[in-house]
């Protein structure tokens, strides 16, 4: 498995993510959206020969160099889609999709999309 295969999987991803917003799953494609960032970054740690645990885009991302603050606290919105996009105990009333709209999804979408820009450039 090369860095190029988690790349074109991120790309598909963040497609699913474009195609979850356009139809209203909005707390689909902000989980979506994360996911493709991780696929991408994934694939830039591997390249590199380092290794990761867990999916915190921000943690995978603080010690990667070029790295700069705009793209370090698009990984923290993400991180923090996450897990509430997925369950409902994280909010005291509703389910994710009452609390996930076309903003949040378009800004997931956005923020993932430059990291997944930052992978490219990182590995050429």
């Amino acid at each position: 498995m090369t860095t190029r295969d988690w790349f074109r999987q991120a790309e598909r991803t963040i497609g699913s993510a474009e195609n979850a917003r356009k139809a209203g799953y909005h707390e689909d494609a902000a989980f979506l959206a994360h996911h493709a960032a991780y696929l991408a970054l994934i694939g830039v740690l591997r390249g590199k020969s380092l290794s990761t645990s867990g999916h915190s885009l921000y943690y995978m991302m603080k010690d990667l160099e070029g790295v700069d603050s705009g793209l370090i606290h698009r990984a923290r919105v993400l991180d923090t889609y996450y897990i509430p996009s997925r369950y409902p105990y994280c909010f005291e009333k509703g389910c994710p999709c009452d609390y996930f709209d076309e903003q949040i999804s378009e800004e997931a979408i956005d923020c993932a999309k430059a990291i997944l820009e930052f992978t490219e450039r990182t590995v050429g």
